[in-house]
């Protein structure tokens, strides 16, 4: 009887989970056309009417159509946490090194001012999901990017050690880091280790999580707060 309940409780929990991530997908979802829509009118204003609006005006117009995009992150990010969870897995062996180069490529060429020192071991083959592996990379090294931002010299290093017989891919940087003391709250979704100067919603981490969560993997982190910061994680 009480396996029963135990199972009942746990079904009823599932169900309640899956309807909160199709109530976020298609809030965040229908939140797309208005969104483009208050876009669409401030840019008008920006364009047509700047030179009639005093430096007052034009200074909180532009505000006002940072945060129309920082909301329109914000969407995006919950779109892709939600689709998670709702994607069909395809298992396949997966080479992490070219999704590590590919991510890389597109980060510099994104911010082609910088100059990173990249190391990328080569031969980091796992079994999974292609796409959300895709995902998961792009989603640890565009942290490491954005962490390194402020160093003098930036370097970021994706490799592998073992384990007790057991493959662990890493990834490295030299950025900021965090306060230790912090981490269990660093892959929950709206979690924010670190202040407005670097640009963020406390998604991509939360992502990454349920990621490695779906293939049954683990995820650490390990920093100290201005010595960088290392992610560690297991694949099945």
């Amino acid at each position: 009887m009480a396996w029963e309940n135990a199972a009942a409780r746990a079904h009823s929990l599932e169900l309640t989970v899956k309807e909160l991530e199709s109530f976020s997908y298609a809030v965040s979802h229908d939140l797309r056309a208005p969104l483009r829509h208050i876009n669409g009118y401030l840019s008008i204003l920006a364009q047509d009417f700047e030179c009639h609006l005093p430096e007052e005006a034009r200074h909180l117009l532009e505000r006002s159509r940072q945060a129309t995009r920082d909301m329109s992150r914000l969407i995006d990010d919950m779109l892709e946490l939600a689709k998670v969870n709702r994607i069909k897995l395809k298992s396949d062996m997966v080479n992490l090194s070219a999704l590590a180069r590919g991510a890389m490529e597109r980060l510099a060429e994104g911010d082609p001012g910088r100059s990173v020192e990249v190391v990328i071991v080569d031969g980091l083959y796992v079994q999974g999901d292609k796409a959300l592996l895709t995902q998961l990379m792009w989603n640890l090294l565009e942290n490491a990017w954005k962490y390194t931002s402020t160093r003098d010299n930036p370097k970021i290093e994706v490799g592998r050690i073992i384990v007790d017989d057991q493959l662990v891919i890493f990834i490295k940087d030299n950025g900021v880091g965090f306060d230790r003391k912090y981490k269990e709250n660093l892959f929950v979704a709206f979690q924010r280790l670190h202040g407005r100067e670097f640009e963020g919603n406390g998604i991509g981490l939360a992502t990454v999580k349920r990621i490695i969560d779906r293939h049954e993997g683990k995820i650490w982190a390990e920093s100290e707060k201005g010595q960088g910061s290392i992610f560690f994680f297991v694949l099945p």
